[in-house]
């Protein structure tokens, strides 16, 4: 553990080790909340910032695996780029994946109020090629429109899978962006009756919220934050929840991408996936003999 720490310091850090073996990856506010509930820290800025620090320091003394932790709020935009075409080619052969969704009944995507929780849920949503989309709060006019213009061209039946924190403002924010998209899809009401359309007929989009939930607060011991009482959300929401609020990220990893996995399942056609993925592999094959071919071109051989 090395030399010039507390032995509370060294706690910390071994427990931080434990949680991080089990539940990884996790975000640095995902690990701070897993230490709150467990009493080993308090919910306060000070302890937030101090774990950072000793965070820091464990993974630069190789204590602690870089990669068992994960940081997605400074994005990298980078432009795909390659040495010679031999090298395209090399990338080409493993880059093919087949849209399994292609052949399924159901559109999905997962919707996340903020993006510090993707390094953890992504092993999932790549695992099924689920889109993700973030809010980052209300989502803009321009926004709801793009999606809505996005999902009028999907034939597919749509659930949105939403991740969002437990207060007045996380509530109003999945109900609002349910609303205007589902408003954005519908054609006006004059142009339906116009072109005899019932709305019954209309494409069926649902959102189903898989956390966080009132009850989450007690089966998970989450540490609980108190409610803004200048947000004018919160007389309604107090009533109708009580006095708590809890951010997503309180809410361990595992059990987040357990039940986004388990959404997931219960909507795929099993046989279909499993045909989707046959074929996939036929298809990669004839991809990977012509990459080569290709690659022994551009590197000077026969082909």
């Amino acid at each position: 553990m090395g030399r010039g720490r507390s032995d509370k310091t060294r706690v910390i850090v071994a427990m931080a080790y434990q949680a991080l073996e089990s539940e990884n990856p996790m975000t640095l506010r995902q690990l701070f909340y897993r230490l709150v509930s467990v009493e080993a820290l308090q919910n306060l800025q000070t302890d937030y910032q101090r774990l950072s620090r000793i965070m820091t320091e464990a993974r630069e003394r190789e204590e602690i695996p870089f990669e068992w932790m994960v940081d997605r709020s400074r994005p990298v935009y980078e432009t795909n780029a390659f040495s010679n075409p031999a090298a395209y080619a090399e990338t080409v052969k493993h880059a093919y994946r087949r849209d399994y969704w292609q052949d399924q009944r159901w559109h999905l995507e997962v919707w996340t109020e903020k993006d510090a929780i993707l390094g953890s849920i992504q092993p999932v949503t790549d695992e099924y090629g689920i889109t993700v989309r973030v809010g980052r709060g209300f989502l803009s006019t321009t926004r709801a429109h793009e999606i809505a213009e996005i999902f009028r061209g999907i034939e597919n039946p749509i659930c949105v899978f939403y991740l969002g924190d437990h207060d007045p403002s996380g509530i109003c924010i999945e109900e609002d962006a349910a609303r205007r998209v589902r408003d954005g899809m519908r054609p006006d009401a004059d142009l339906m009756v116009e072109l005899g359309i019932d709305p019954s007929d209309l494409k069926e989009f649902l959102m189903e919220r898989l956390a966080i939930h009132p009850e989450d607060i007690d089966e998970f011991n989450l540490p609980p934050l108190r409610i803004k009482m200048s947000d004018s959300r919160a007389a309604g929401f107090r009533l109708e929840h009580g006095a708590d609020c809890v951010e997503l990220d309180a809410l361990p990893p595992t059990e987040l991408r357990e039940r986004l996995k388990d959404a997931i399942e219960k909507r795929i056609d099993r046989a279909r996936w499993d045909r989707a993925i046959a074929v996939e592999r036929a298809e990669l094959d004839s991809i990977r003999k012509i990459a080569g071919k290709i690659g022994k071109i551009c590197a000077g051989g026969a082909p």
